[in-house]
C-alpha cells in the first residue's frame, strides 16, 4: 500500500495512522513549517515507511544542520534502492557522499520498536531555541525527576546534538528512547517544530502524555496540534509506579 499526502489540512489522524500501519512507502510534500506535516511524518517515522519527496526541489538542503528540510531528504535516500546509482552520478553533494557511506554499511530504514521500561519517561520539550525560563525549569523537572527514582530521557541532556545527517540521527535516537519510554512528559512549546516531530512518534506508539505546563498554554482553536495535546487519546492507563 502506497500513501499520498500534498496536504495536511483536515486529516482524521486515527484513520491516517490506520493507513500508515498498512504502508510500505509514502508520496509526500514537505512542509517544514507545517506542525501537521511534522506530526504525520513522526508516525511514518515510527512505522520505517519509506518516503518519496514531491517537492524535493523546493527545500532548501544547504544547511546540514537539524533541519525538517534535511532530514526527510536523508530519510528518503536511505530507503530509495535506486540509490545511489551504480555510476555514483546521482552521489553530488558533501551528505549524498555520507549516505552513500552508511548505505554501503548495511543501514536501512526500519520499523521502531515499542519497548517500554518501567519508570522509564521521555520529556519532549524546546531544546535549540528553548529561553533560559524555560531551561531553568526543564532542568528542575529533570533533578525532580531522578530523585523520585525515575528514569528520564531528556533530549537536551541525553540526545547527542551533534548530528552529520541533518538530523535524522537525532529523530532516530529520540524515537527509539520514546519507544523505550513507559510514559512522555511534555513540557509543550507551541512554536517547537522539533516536539510536534516527537509528538507524532509518541501518538504512533500509543503513549500516555502528561502535559506539564498547562496552566502555562493558552490552546488556539482549530490548531490541529493543540488539539491533539489537549485531548490525548492514551492516557487511561495505569500510572507508572514509582520506585522504592
Amino acid at each position: 500500500m502506497k500513501l499520498k499526502y500534498l496536504s495536511y489540512n483536515n486529516l482524521d489522524i486515527d484513520k491516517e495512522l490506520f493507513k500508515i500501519s498498512l504502508a510500505k512507502e509514502a508520496d509526500v510534500v514537505i512542509e517544514p513549517s507545517n506542525k501537521n506535516c511534522l506530526f504525520i511524518l513522526g508516525m511514518l517515522f515510527v512505522y520505517g515507511i519509506k518516503i518519496n519527496i514531491l517537492n524535493e526541489k523546493d527545500l532548501d538542503l544547504e544547511q546540514t544542520q537539524k533541519s525538517f528540510s534535511m532530514m526527510p531528504y536523508v530519510w528518503s535516500k536511505i530507503g530509495n534502492s535506486n540509490f545511489p546509482k551504480s555510476d555514483y552520478s546521482d552521489v553530488q553533494t558533501e551528505m549524498d557522499c555520507r549516505i552513500e557511506n552508511v548505505k554501503r554499511l548495511g543501514v536501512s530504514i526500519n520499523k521502531i520498536v515499542n519497548n517500554p521500561l518501567e519508570n522509564k519517561i521521555f520529556l519532549i520539550c524546546p531544546v535549540r531555541n528553548a529561553t533560559p525560563e524555560q531551561r531553568k525549569w526543564i532542568e528542575k523537572f529533570v533533578v525532580d525527576k531522578y530523585k523520585e527514582g525515575y528514569i528520564i530521557h531528556a533530549p537536551h541532556l541525553h540526545t547527542r546534538q551533534l548530528d552529520l545527517f541533518g538530523g535524522y540521527a537525532i529523530c532516530r535516537q529520540n524515537a527509539e528512547a520514546v519507544a523505550s519510554s513507559q510514559e512522555i512528559d511534555i513540557y509543550y512549546d507551541q512554536s517547537s517544530t522539533g516536539s510536534v516531530f516527537d509528538l507524532g512518534v509518541a501518538y504512533a506508539l500509543h503513549k500516555p502524555l502528561i502535559l506539564l505546563n498547562e496552566n502555562d498554554i493558552i490552546f488556539k482553536e482549530n490548531d490541529f496540534i493543540d488539539d491533539i495535546v489537549k485531548n490525548w487519546p492514551y492516557n487511561k492507563r495505569e500510572k507508572i509506579r514509582l520506585l522504592k
